[in-house]
């Protein structure tokens, strides 16, 4: 892809589930991720920032994630 970043696929919920991300029913009859925007620390990939929402069709807006990059 080209990305100058790490993109996670997880179509078995295995990480999704360990983070405790799972919507129960999210989709036609079956579990889906929750919507969940993450900025990680570069050297230790810790996480610096998380917003995981309730609705499939929720995300944080722009602004709220350089928000998040300025501090």
């Amino acid at each position: 892809m080209g990305l100058p970043f790490p993109v996670l696929s997880d179509p078995e919920l295995a990480a999704t589930t360990s983070y405790g991300l799972v919507h129960p029913k999210g989709g036609p009859f079956k579990d889906v991720p929750r919507p969940t925007t993450l900025l990680l620390n570069k050297g230790d990939r810790n996480i610096l920032w998380m917003r995981a929402a309730e609705n499939i069709r929720t995300r944080p807006t722009v602004d709220e994630v350089f928000e998040a990059l300025r501090n």
